[in-house]
């Protein structure tokens, strides 16, 4: 997303840095690519000590207002929890204008016990935050309105940005390996894309793929593109229900725009999202969407029209949908258009950023 950001926004009127909370990866180096340089800061330590924690922070804020003041930034937008209430307290220690932004649905849902006091004070700081910014960045009206909802911010207060992508910059890599898949095999090729977590779900899409041979149902390959902590549990449960010639875990890749370009149907089994990257992708890539009806998802998929819903965590369900389009041709071939449709009309990011470069242009104006 902050690739997408970076080019909407340009470098004519923009000179963009980015800082990191201490978690180097394969996007620093895209970023970089773009002549755009990356400052990677001090590690936070774990709330668990919250000795060593409180230290952390005043290390990090201290490192980022030092970067601040180094590069004479006028405005910052950051992305997700602890860098949205550094960023907002940096902000006003420094006198600029600070756009904290919220990408989910499930963002202020902490599963913690309510005894545990870092519930509470987490939920204290995120008031004080959000209340402070100049403007909140939503992702979608869903996430505005729970924003409105939680902390009571006027309609004035919350921005929406809907996610999007710039058309042709989807990542290719190695796009022979892609080629190289669509040549050896004319199977229904399905392709979900996001990290193994809890949240993504892929354990239901494994266990459609059971359900989908058990129905005497073979002719398919599905391919999940991520890493995370749920792969051992994925890697046992694809052993266990045989498998393991029907579903691949890719791992991190860097030529998703191929993989997605060599698939016939994306899958989104997510327990919530926000508005997903990889959804849009796939959408630019005309791919008909299967998604469980969750939070983030439900409304921008439209039944029969860009792709399906099920209900999460319905296995059979999604095992019934992906027959439904591997048995009518036609329906695929219309929700691939649709899908295509959708992707040009709501998800070109050059023209949905465009309210955050004029709320960012008034705010320099105003300093």
């Amino acid at each position: 997303m902050l690739l997408h950001y970076i080019r909407s926004l340009g470098t004519e009127h923009y000179i963009h840095h980015v800082y990191c909370f201490g978690n180097d990866g394969p996007i620093k180096e895209k970023i970089e690519s773009l002549c755009v340089p990356v400052y990677m800061g001090p590690q936070q330590a774990s709330i668990k000590n919250p000795v060593n924690f409180f230290f952390s922070i005043l290390g990090l804020l201290k490192d980022l207002l030092g970067f601040i003041k180094k590069n004479r930034i006028l405005i910052i937008q950051s992305h997700l929890a602890y860098a949205n209430q550094l960023a907002v307290l940096a902000g006003k220690i420094a006198g600029i204008s600070s756009f904290p932004t919220v990408h989910n649905t499930m963002s202020f849902v902490d599963k913690r016990s309510s005894f545990d006091p870092r519930v509470h004070i987490k939920k204290a700081v995120n008031a004080v935050v959000y209340r402070a910014a100049d403007k909140v960045v939503a992702i979608s009206q869903e996430v505005k309105e729970i924003i409105q909802d939680i902390f009571e911010l006027d309609d004035s207060k919350v921005i929406v940005l809907k996610n999007g992508i710039i058309p042709g910059l989807l990542s290719l890599g190695s796009e022979h390996s892609g080629q190289k898949e669509q040549a050896s095999s004319q199977k229904l090729k399905l392709i979900g894309v996001g990290s193994l977590t809890h949240q993504k779900a892929f354990e239901v899409l494994v266990r459609a793929a059971a359900k989908l041979v058990e129905q005497g149902f073979d002719d398919f390959l599905v391919r999940i593109a991520g890493e995370g902590p749920e792969r051992d549990c994925l890697e046992h449960l694809i052993l266990e229900l045989g498998v393991k010639g029907n579903v691949r875990l890719l791992g991190v890749r860097d030529d998703v725009g191929a993989l997605l370009r060599t698939s016939d149907i994306f899958i989104m089994p997510s327990r919530y999202e926000g508005l997903s990257i990889a959804m849009i992708e796939a959408m630019a890539s005309g791919l008909p969407v299967i998604a469980s009806d969750a939070p983030g998802l439900k409304d921008y998929i439209d039944q029969e029209g860009n792709g399906l819903l099920f209900e999460i965590e319905d296995h059979k369900a999604l095992a019934e949908s992906i027959l439904l389009l591997a048995n009518n041709k036609m329906l695929l071939e219309k929700l691939s258009k649709g899908a295509r449709d959708t992707f040009e009309s709501e998800y070109d990011i050059r023209e949905n950023i465009k309210p955050l470069d004029t709320f960012f242009r008034k705010c320099v104006k105003d300093t």
